[in-house]
């Protein structure tokens, strides 16, 4: 078994950050950030501009004629849900492909728990934005083990092929989780503490001190995909919420049935645009 120091040493090895990721995470706790100064710097990069411009043309926002610039997406979708856009396609552009591992596959499934987030963030006091993009990391450290880890991901993938869950297997194998690495790996690219603990904490948040209200949010929407996948109609999903979640970030149920299939369904059509 690895010690989880141990497969932090080789830092050659790690995704590197584009600078206009790490500015885009710092904005999110910076009240002087100047809309202009970021738009202006997602418009240079075009495969980026390409699909945020693809987003705001797509059927869930399109209003009127088409936008051709950043600036009109921003106008149309708002700088933080432009923001929210840029993050996750960056992200999901700074991993490598690895032969044994279907990526398309993960991304498709990070993006629908993304979006319930960001559904059910909309019945709380928890800011939308920072829901999707918390969310939309939370299951980075599944990806880094892949990366590094090959091999031992081949045992953990026999070993839930036989019925074992995915965490017993992972803590079997290396001794530590995918929920453990992702968080390593939020502090070694200096994101903020919301993103660092809702990564930590998402498994089991209401055990910490300090409970982040985005980790119960992915807890909640990770539950909802599994379920929705299951075949479980939408009212069965929410009325099986844990109780001790919804009352701490005082999630209102009411309209969320009837909204649920949208937030799935807008999980698909990111998860289409930011593979095209």
């Amino acid at each position: 078994m690895l010690e989880l120091s141990q497969l932090f040493k080789d830092v050659k090895q790690l995704p590197v950050l584009p600078i206009l990721l790490l500015e885009l995470m710092e904005s999110f706790g910076d009240e002087d950030a100047r809309v202009e100064d970021i738009a202006k710097k997602i418009g240079m990069d075009q495969s980026i501009s390409a699909k945020v411009i693809r987003m705001a043309n797509s059927v869930a926002y399109r209003r009127g004629k088409e936008v051709e610039s950043i600036s009109q997406a921003v106008i149309r979708l708002g700088f933080n849900q432009v923001r929210s856009i840029v993050v996750a396609a960056t992200l999901s552009n700074v991993f490598p492909d690895t032969p044994s591992f279907d990526k398309d596959k993960f991304w498709q499934d990070t993006f629908a728990t993304a979006s319930i987030a960001k559904a059910l963030a909309k019945h709380t006091n928890v800011n939308e934005e920072t829901a999707f993009t918390c969310a939309m990391m939370h299951n980075i450290g599944e990806l880094l083990l892949q990366i590094l880890k090959p091999d031992e991901c081949s045992l953990v993938a026999m070993a839930i092929e036989t019925g074992e869950p995915r965490l017993s297997a992972q803590r079997e194998v290396f001794g530590f989780d995918y929920s453990q690495v992702g968080a390593e790996l939020a502090k070694h690219w200096d994101f903020s503490t919301i993103f660092c603990d809702a990564i930590e904490q998402q498994l089991d948040p209401l055990s910490y001190e300090n409970p982040s209200q985005a980790a119960v949010l992915i807890r909640l929407s990770v539950f909802a995909s599994f379920a929705w996948n299951a075949n479980l109609p939408p009212e069965m999903i929410v009325n099986r919420f844990p109780a001790a979640l919804i009352e701490h970030v005082n999630l209102h149920k009411e309209g969320l049935v009837e909204e649920f299939e949208g937030m799935i369904e807008a999980g698909k059509e990111l998860g289409k645009l930011m593979s095209a």
